[in-house]
C-alpha cells in the first residue's frame, strides 16, 4: 500500500490524535527554570526606584567592566588594573555627594586619584548624573552586598 492510500484509509483525525498527543507530552515535561539574571533581580519594583534602577542600567552599561554589577570592584577587567576598583560599600562613604560627582564628570584623576577611571561628562546628560548618583547611594549600603536584604524601606 502506497503512503497516500494508507493516509487516506487511516483518515485525517489519526494524525490529529497522534499530534495531540506528543503535544501532551511534551507539556507534562519540566521545562527548566531560566538562569538567575542579577540584572532582572535588581530592578524588583520593591529594591530600586525609577531613578536609582536607570542609574543602575547606566552604571552596568559603563562601569560594570571594572567596578563589577554591584560595585565591589570585582569587575571582569578588575584584575588588570593597577590599583584595582574599589569596593563602594567602602570607598563612598569616605566621598561627599559633590566628590561622586566630580569622579562621575571628570574621572577619578578630578580628586587626584588614578587616572584609570575615565571623565563621563561629556557622554552624560545631567540627568544620567543624577540617576548614577542615586544608584551609587544604593551601591554604598551594607544591604546592597546581600541580594537577599531589601535595600529600601518597604512602600
Amino acid at each position: 500500500m502506497r503512503a497516500g492510500a494508507l493516509r487516506a484509509a487511516a483518515g485525517p483525525g489519526l494524525g490529529a490524535v497522534a499530534g495531540l498527543g506528543l503535544l501532551a507530552v511534551a507539556a507534562c515535561q519540566k521545562v527548566p527554570s531560566p538562569a538567575r539574571d542579577v540584572l532582572q533581580e535588581a530592578f524588583r519594583d520593591d529594591a530600586l526606584s525609577a531613578t536609582e534602577a536607570r542609574g543602575h542600567r547606566l552604571f552596568l552599561q559603563r562601569c560594570a567592566t571594572c567596578h563589577g554589577p554591584q560595585g565591589r570592584g570585582d569587575g571582569q577587567n578588575a584584575y588588570n588594573l593597577d590599583p584595582p576598583p574599589p569596593d563602594f560599600q567602602v570607598s563612598l562613604a569616605r566621598l561627599s555627594v559633590a566628590e561622586r560627582r566630580r569622579v562621575i564628570e571628570g574621572g577619578t584623576a578630578s580628586l587626584g586619584r588614578s587616572p584609570l577611571c575615565p571623565p563621563r561628562r561629556r557622554a552624560l546628560d545631567a540627568d544620567q548624573v543624577d540617576a548614577l548618583l542615586a544608584w551609587l547611594e544604593v551601591a554604598s549600603r551594607p544591604s546592597a552586598a546581600d541580594p537577599a536584604a531589601p535595600t529600601r524601606a518597604p512602600r
